[in-house]
């Protein structure tokens, strides 16, 4: 029945969406420390994850046209779109935030103080964010759907001030803020990119 198939995407949904969250949480941690083993362990999880679009994927492709109604199949339709939302998110932690943080270590350099508070605060909000999508997935919330975008255009802010001020901090000829100028840039770029993947579950329901 539709309703099964249905309950049982939402589930597929939400062990990517634990995946994506196991995957973002300790970056941080990695930007510290540079830790090969740990970037190893995020691309066996980005795997797992893009075997997961190709489940839900063929799981979609083989429901029988004529046993869905419009309606069931627009949500079954919104449901791979959001799992195609969540691998691309995934792809942003393990192509370019693990990768910016190994190229971080191996040049032996270290955001300054402001950038890395900057940074870590934007990276603080992204993973209540992604609590915030979790619940608007098993709920269809209208209020956390509505916060969740909200909160997506306080990250572009976020986004925005750090890019400022960094640029500020290299006309005032910070040194850090120039040996890091790249990796800063680069990792706010796709911090937020991450966080739109991630709030994309907000849009269904808003419209």
């Amino acid at each position: 029945p539709p309703a099964q198939v249905l309950a049982n995407l939402k589930r597929e949904l939400l062990r990517m969406c634990d995946l994506v969250e196991t995957m973002f949480r300790p970056l941080a941690e990695l930007y510290k420390t540079g830790e090969v083993d740990q970037i190893k362990a995020l691309q066996a999880m980005d795997a797992e994850v893009n075997a997961c679009l190709s489940g839900i994927r063929s799981y979609v492709a083989d429901i029988p046209a004529d046993s869905f109604d419009k309606e069931e199949m627009k949500q079954a339709r919104e449901m791979v779109e959001y799992a195609i939302r969540l691998e691309t998110a995934g792809d942003v932690v393990d192509e370019r935030l693990a990768a910016l943080a190994a190229s971080m270590h191996k040049k032996g350099v270290q955001f300054s103080k402001e950038g890395w508070t900057e940074i870590t605060r934007m990276h603080e909000v992204i993973v209540a964010n992604m609590q915030l999508a979790s619940n608007v997935l098993i709920s269809d919330d209208l209020e956390s759907a509505r916060l969740l975008s909200l909160e997506k255009t306080e990250v572009k802010r976020m986004e925005r001030d750090s890019r400022k001020r960094h640029l500020r901090r290299l006309q005032h000829g910070a040194s850090e803020s120039f040996e890091t100028s790249d990796i800063h840039l680069e990792t706010l770029r796709a911090l937020r990119e991450f966080n739109s993947h991630i709030a994309a579950i907000a849009y269904p329901i808003l419209y």
